[in-house]
């Protein structure tokens, strides 16, 4: 099942295929981004910062630097989510974060 990461208001944004995946897609399936460090920071496809993993949330930290990016690895191709979004945790740190700007479904 795949597993599913939220906005600031516990709406389901994006999605890996496992905790473990280096590429995280948006819920139309297609890749927006991946983790090119040993960390929980995701860059975009352009090796700009797209979020950070906080517990099932991908969010964009307010003390976010830019950091230099290993070149960018071949695309995974697109994948579709399985199973459906639990319901997110609860996320007491909102003054430290802003949504990263992953659309919704529409």
């Amino acid at each position: 099942m795949s597993v599913y990461l939220f906005d600031m208001d516990g709406e389901p944004i994006a999605f890996r295929r496992t905790w473990t995946d280096p590429y995280v897609f948006d819920l139309h399936g297609q890749w927006i981004g991946w983790f090119p460090w040993d960390d929980h920071d995701a860059v975009d496809r352009d090796g700009h910062y797209l979020g950070t993993v906080v517990d099932d949330r991908l969010v964009r930290r307010n003390d976010w630097y830019e950091r230099p990016c290993p070149a960018t690895p071949d695309g995974p191709g697109d994948a579709m989510p399985t199973g459906r979004p639990s319901a997110p945790h609860a996320f007491p740190n909102r003054f430290a974060y802003e949504d990263a700007g992953v659309h919704h479904l529409t």
